[in-house]
């Protein structure tokens, strides 16, 4: 722990000697003779009066001098203290491990550009890299994904660690590094020895850990490998999706269920109609029964990290449909804003590596999306169905068994100590793991399951394969060799578009799809009989895939890939897709800044749909003439000064909970508006709304009417206009979406320590815009997730790539690093890449091997 004891002595000797706590040799003074002259009473009452007068100005003197010499003082002392840990990008270092000199040159927003004659050399020099800049974010990283983040932080992270521990990311990271491929061994082990080599020569380590009296720990190669396993988990959607759909059908029941499942329309564009559908589609199977859940609702839990990319898009488009006839590549992966941002923006050069764009930082390589001087690749959530829920029976006389087809059986069990930090020290708390043939059994840590219920998932049934994978996509020169990459990964369910320097597009769907004996499991079901197991898993080859296109162009918002049932029940609005759809007729051809606009659209489809029902269903209502007037001039564009799209986002929330809350209840409206469930219901409202009357429409609380469609549509009108003149005022200019719909940053201290908080920053976009900027509805209007990384690749001219990632590169407050990039950010504004020119950048780097190495 490093403490600046000198420095904060003479700050508190400064304040006691100008506050009079210290007597100190000096002259008599004219106020020592004008104190005796009271004491001996030689002065007049008025002259009394007036030394008082002039006393006091001193006294009021000396003590501004004193608290402005303090604050100077405290001003130094903090800015020294938060300096210190800031690297240099410049010099020469002296690094044992390397074998030859590495070159690092850094770009004015302190994107590094490494250079290696050797592999190792230049994975050792990305581990060391990265944690000169993000060391206490990859510190959290490993310890969520070991489940120790209460060592560091306290009781507030316990339930996070009894999960990750209960799921066992961590055990199933240090089995994955045995059965790593040699490549991705050699990459996880020289990162491995890079961040260890910064963690033993660091003379002033971040300043969290000082603030929290703690240092980072030895590096292992497991701890690489449970970052890769983070991003899959990020990645699986039914795991939050089916505890709430099992909540659903517990308060309004399975028939009610059946009737909004798939909850996608027909007739919602799909990533490419040129694919088929699986060989066999299945039925949804539900089961016979529902027994309680462990809580009425399925409470967060606390995480310094993201723990979910919270949706994406991509969009490419072949050289029939731009200017410059090469393929032109966007990708924009999203995610809960945090600092530092999940992603380090990094190039790495090797003998086989040129590769550049988003690492995750902790792991080798580059994984969300990048370019590797072939091709370019960036992914979205696939919410794909790779993930099943088990209801076990135990042993009434054992509950350490659990029953199968063939009697009971034991369960695996595990028994763990979480280390938890307490003023005086650490406290303990035991916890008993249970694992079944089903998976771990998870009701005990995620609330809003029956008891005994287990999570079956493919990434801890063995190889995992995502770093392994990725790193394989790191060095792929055509598709073939891009799926073959992919092949290996089993955990995440993706989209992954592609692009090439020799013209071609293709897509690939990567999920681990488990072959079920008796069809999709969209709730929990029962383990003991063993009707509902996994056989196996459908081959790679027969995922769905895409290589150009006729209609030359690919774009990917989350939604279907093809038509048919593809094993899923949770794929995102269609409405993104259906505006690209839209601005993608408007034009044969396409140049680079006509992409970049299409990454920054913020028209809404949603709002096509919605108004003229609006309008229509209020013509009657006198008193939401002028705003329904509004919305009917409306563009349509959720832009910064449109107050119309802030009446709208208002009017849909209100929609959504008026038409839902009397069947399903307020908590469950309430966890359908977290995270990105709040586009499950209105998937069902647009599914629904060509009807005027039904189930949907109908308040069950109201016993004597019958509520239809526009009566619903009023009634939220009428709330959203109250919401908002409530808020805000009735003047309608302070409805403004760049007032009110804004992002604040914050970093994992940031409640404590909210100077280390970043914005607001006023963002154009809402939740179902190309432009997406998710916010929060149980705290209207403020934005949570966006775009957590970019870039923009022409295949004619790789000099003009352009990448983006909030809010800066660097994690130490008071670099010019820690910021840099979120206003900009904001404004939909990327920085060059600097991918041809890098050698021409003037910060260098020396990495050197020691002498006589």
């Amino acid at each position: 722990m490093y403490r600046m004891e000198g420095l904060w002595r003479i700050m508190i000797a400064t304040a006691c000697q100008c506050n009079g706590i210290v007597d100190v040799m000096r002259p008599v003074t004219v106020m020592d003779r004008q104190n005796r002259g009271f004491e001996q009473g030689l002065y007049s009452r008025g002259r009394r009066r007036q030394i008082m007068r002039q006393q006091s100005r001193r006294w009021m003197k000396i003590t501004g001098i004193a608290i402005l010499s303090i604050m100077v003082l405290a001003t130094a002392a903090f800015q020294i203290f938060f300096r210190l840990p800031i690297p240099s990008y410049t010099g020469s270092i002296d690094l044992p491990g390397l074998k030859k000199p590495v070159e690092v040159k850094t770009d004015k927003h302190a994107i590094p550009h490494i250079f290696a004659k050797n592999h190792e050399d230049l994975f050792f020099a990305q581990g060391y890299i990265t944690a000169r800049e993000r060391m206490f974010q990859m510190d959290l990283t490993r310890l969520a994904g070991r489940g120790e983040l209460s060592e560091l932080l306290g009781e507030k992270t316990v339930r996070t660690d009894r999960y990750f521990r209960t799921l066992g990311l961590y055990r199933a990271a240090e089995s994955e590094y045995e059965h790593l491929t040699p490549e991705a061994k050699m990459a996880v082990d020289a990162y491995t020895r890079g961040v260890n080599a910064y963690i033993s020569t660091v003379k002033h380590l971040p300043r969290e850990y000082v603030i929290l009296g703690a240092k980072p720990q030895e590096w292992k190669p497991a701890d690489s490998i449970v970052g890769a396993l983070l991003m899959s988990y990020r990645l699986v959607s039914p795991r939050s999706i089916k505890p709430l759909l099992y909540q659903i059908s517990v308060h309004a029941g399975p028939e009610a269920l059946k009737k909004l499942l798939p909850w996608t329309p027909a007739f919602a564009p799909v990533i490419s109609g040129d694919l088929n559908p699986f060989p066999s589609a299945l039925e949804f199977n539900f089961p016979g029964s529902l027994p309680k859940a462990t809580e009425a609702a399925i409470v967060p839990m606390y995480s310094p990290i993201p723990l979910r990319m919270r949706a994406s898009n991509w969009m490419i488009l072949s050289g029939s449909r731009t200017t410059t006839e090469k393929p032109i590549f966007a990708g924009s992966p999203d995610l809960e804003a945090s600092i530092p941002s999940l992603f380090y923006m990094i190039h790495l050069k090797g003998p086989s590596y040129d590769v550049i764009g988003g690492s995750i930082a902790g792991m080798p390589g580059v994984h969300a999306l990048g370019f590797n001087g072939k091709m370019a690749w960036s992914i979205t959530v696939g919410n794909g169905d790779n993930v099943d829920f088990f209801i076990e029976t135990p042993n009434p006389d054992n509950d350490d068994q659990y029953l199968t087809e063939s009697g009971y059986k034991d369960f695996v069990v595990i028994n763990e100590t979480i280390r938890i930090k307490s003023k005086g020290g650490f406290n303990e708390e035991k916890i008993k793991i249970k694992i079944s043939r089903h998976g771990p059994v998870v009701s005990d840590v995620m609330q809003g399951l029956p008891d005994h219920c287990t999570m079956l998932w493919p990434a801890l049934m063995g190889r995992d394969g995502t770093l392994s994978g990725l790193l394989g996509v790191n060095r792929a020169s055509s598709f073939e060799e891009f799926r073959e990459a992919l092949s290996t990964i089993r955990g995440a369910s993706v989209h992954i578009g592609y692009a090439d320097v020799n013209g071609n597009i293709g897509y690939q769907y990567l999920t681990t799809f488990p072959m079920r004996k008796s069809g999709e499991n969209p709730l929990p079901m029962p383990g003991k009989s063993g009707r509902h197991d996994w056989t196996g898993f459908i081959p790679f080859e027969e995922h769905p895939f895409a290589l150009n296109p006729e209609k030359g162009y690919l774009a990917s918002f989350n939604q279907m890939p093809a038509v048919g049932n593809y094993y899923g029940t949770s794929y995102f609005l269609f409405e993104r897709a259906y505006r690209f759809e839209e601005l993608i007729r408007e034009k044969e051809k396409f140049t680079p800044d006509d992409v970049r606009r299409l990454q920054n659209d913020t028209g809404s489809h949603v709002a096509q749909i919605f108004i003229p029902l609006i309008s229509s269903a209020c013509s009657a209502e006198s008193s939401l003439a002028p705003h329904i007037a509004m919305l009917a001039k409306w563009d349509r564009f959720i832009g910064l000064g449109s107050p119309e799209a802030t009446l709208f986002n208002s009017f849909i929330t209100h929609l959504i909970r008026n038409t839902f809350e009397d069947q399903l209840g307020k908590h469950m409206v309430d966890e359908l508006f977290s995270d990105l469930h709040v586009s499950i219901p209105l998937q069902w409202l647009i599914r629904y709304m060509d009807a005027n009357t039904g189930f949907f429409w109908d308040d069950i609380r109201t016993e004597s009417t019958a509520e239809t469609r526009d009566d619903m549509i009023v009634k939220s009108m009428r709330d959203a206009v109250h919401e908002l003149q409530g808020r805000y005022g009735k003047n309608a200019d302070a409805w403004s979406w760049g007032k009110v719909h804004k992002m604040k940053i914050k970093h994992p201290l940031g409640s404590v320590l909210p100077f280390l908080n970043l914005g607001p920053y006023s963002y154009p976009g809402d939740d179902f815009t190309i432009h997406a900027g998710w916010w929060k509805r149980d705290n209207p209007f403020e934005m949570y997730s966006g775009a957590a990384i970019r870039i923009i690749v022409d295949m004619a001219d790789l000099s003009a790539m352009t990448i983006m990632s909030p809010p800066g590169q660097s994690g130490h407050f008071l670099s010019p690093h820690y910021s840099d990039l979120g206003k900009p950010w904001a404004r939909g504004e990327q920085v060059p890449a600097h991918y041809t020119s890098a050698k021409q950048l003037e910060n260098l780097l020396m990495l050197m091997p020691p002498h006589g190495q």
